[in-house]
């Protein structure tokens, strides 16, 4: 730890402080910028919510959270931590806090990222290394959702960082750093493989290099076993192991094999979204600048690359476009971004200008993206407040996605503020959603059975009487259409022809009370629908 606290003093120069304080700064206040105030947390957020939630109040790991059980658990652990200390009874004040972690995490990422790009490059560069990270514009979106990536980011580059330095004792610690990575996101698993073969490659001369190696290998097991083994006491399983090798087995064993193109056209779509716009410009290029002198240290990063880069070709396979699989080479991609930054340097011999220059030009280009991207916030906070009105008046209706998100069916704490905090389980389960699908959009495989291709998980309907005939047999009492223009035909008939129906009834129209977002809610009577 000595030569780490002594390499800190040649690093972290005064004025290098400054700055790293001026970026991180400025990297907080473009989240704040865009922080979503008032509107809950909704889908993987959510459910980590209520993980920390139950945990801080019974002290007890929950088995599940509204019969789904939390295999990633790492991060709503530590969440709970914070949720155990903080006192109120309005559950957004929670949800804020959590946004809050999670925007602090991915700031002080940069600390991590400029020592991986001090490693390679000098003070200056390293600087705008972190600037490429914390105005990646995906990065910041990420930073709101209160959800697992900002620390499994933090972590994974920690342990890469950690492993490079010349301490014995540091490469240890990374050991410790991927097991606190493991239990997080299982996915993190994949770099025990690198990290095993690295370790035992760089020492291969020192005769005490298996011993060592076991001392490694047991640092992680000591952090990363007892969860695993409480997570098989409480579910039955381990969540690491069993789902990796799960993941490795469904699609090796020809069982969910899908076209190839298919998975290629998907991972191309995950790649493109996740890089554009400022990796899209700078990284390329910095590839093959960093790996043009080759080193052990630069065929670490190589191997980290590669391992991290598995679950995104995993999601790929399922046809699954999802960036943020990808956002933890995001360290590895500002690293690579440096050295175009490097080979511009070169040619024009401006080192101060440049560096000013790109800095300013990532920035803007960041806060183009985003607002070019931006959720439309006054949009969500009428949903959400809109939500309070169906949830008020329905209890098995349509599903309508994406604002029907606020619609969570088994809390009615979201709209009885002063009865938080209270376990899940102690929640009302009040509205129930039937999935709909557009017809065009799936192709049926088994029409009798009412199943679909793999990729059309929802169900299909042709005519409002074929859904309303489905639902009947799950309690559907209510219609709830809007003005989105994405619906199934059949609900935007409902929507804009109404008097069509004379077997409904509209008990709520939000365009009476002032809402931009229009929405009907209809009441079935099945009697006339006969």
């Amino acid at each position: 730890m000595q030569n780490l606290i002594n390499d800190k003093s040649k690093i972290f120069s005064k004025n290098t402080i400054i700055c790293l304080g001026i970026i991180a700064l400025a990297g907080f206040l473009i989240r704040l910028f865009y922080f979503p105030e008032g509107i809950p947390i909704t889908f993987d957020g959510y459910t980590y919510f209520w993980y920390a939630n139950d945990l801080s109040l019974s002290g007890t790991f929950p088995i599940d959270v509204f019969g789904k059980q939390v295999l990633n658990n790492g991060w709503p652990t530590f969440l709970s931590i914070f949720f155990s200390i903080f006192n109120s009874d309005n559950f957004l004040h929670y949800m804020d806090l959590q946004r809050y972690l999670t925007i602090t995490i991915s700031v002080i990422t940069i600390i991590p990222v400029f020592v991986l790009c001090r490693r390679f490059c000098g003070n200056g560069l390293s600087l705008l290394g972190t600037v490429f990270f914390i105005f990646q514009p995906r990065i910041i979106e990420n930073s709101l959702l209160g959800i697992t990536e900002p620390l499994f980011i933090l972590l994974t580059v920690s342990c890469l960082v950690l492993f490079l330095q010349d301490n014995l004792k540091l490469k240890y610690l990374s050991f410790a750093f991927l097991a606190l990575t493991c239990l997080v996101r299982y996915e993190g698993i994949v770099l025990i493989l690198p990290l095993s073969f690295l370790f035992l490659f760089k020492n291969r001369k020192n005769k005490i290099i298996i011993p060592k190696f076991l001392l490694a290998i047991s640092i992680f097991a000591v952090i990363l076993l007892p969860m695993l083994f409480l997570r098989i006491d409480i579910i039955g399983y381990d969540g690491v192991f069993s789902h990796s090798a799960d993941a490795v087995g469904s699609y090796t064993s020809g069982k969910k094999i899908i076209h190839v193109g298919e998975s290629v056209l998907s991972l191309v779509k995950s790649v493109g979204l996740a890089v554009f716009p400022i990796f899209f410009i700078f990284a390329p290029l910095g590839i093959y600048g960093f790996f043009r002198n080759r080193s052990f240290d630069k065929y670490v990063v190589l191997l980290f690359l590669a391992f991290l880069s598995l679950p995104i070709i995993y999601v790929s396979i399922r046809e699954i476009t999802e960036p943020r699989f990808l956002f933890s080479l995001f360290p590895i991609l500002s690293l690579f971004s440096i050295y175009t930054v490097k080979e511009i340097i070169g040619k024009f011999n401006q080192t101060k200008l440049i560096i000013i220059i790109i800095g300013v030009l990532v920035l803007v280009l960041s806060i183009v993206f985003l607002e070019y991207t931006q959720i439309d916030y006054e949009h969500e906070l009428e949903a959400y407040q809109i939500g309070f009105e169906v949830h008020k008046r329905t209890s098995v209706i349509n599903e309508y996605l994406p604002e029907g998100k606020y619609i969570h069916g088994k809390d009615d704490v979201f709209w009885n503020l002063g009865i938080f905090p209270v376990l899940s389980s102690e929640t009302e389960r009040k509205v129930k959603t039937i999935k709909t699908y557009d017809y065009n959009t799936c192709q049926k495989e088994k029409p009798k059975d009412r199943e679909f291709k793999t990729g059309c998980r929802e169900y299909d309907y042709t005519s409002l009487n074929e859904f309303i005939e489905f639902g009947r047999e799950q309690g559907l009492t209510h219609i709830t259409v809007d003005n989105n223009p994405n619906r199934p035909e059949f609900l935007k008939d409902v929507f804009y022809n109404e008097e069509k129906m004379p077997y409904l009834t509209k008990i709520y129209d939000s365009s009476e009370h002032g809402y931009e977002y229009h929405v009907k809610i209809f009441s079935i009577n099945y009697e006339k629908f006969e």
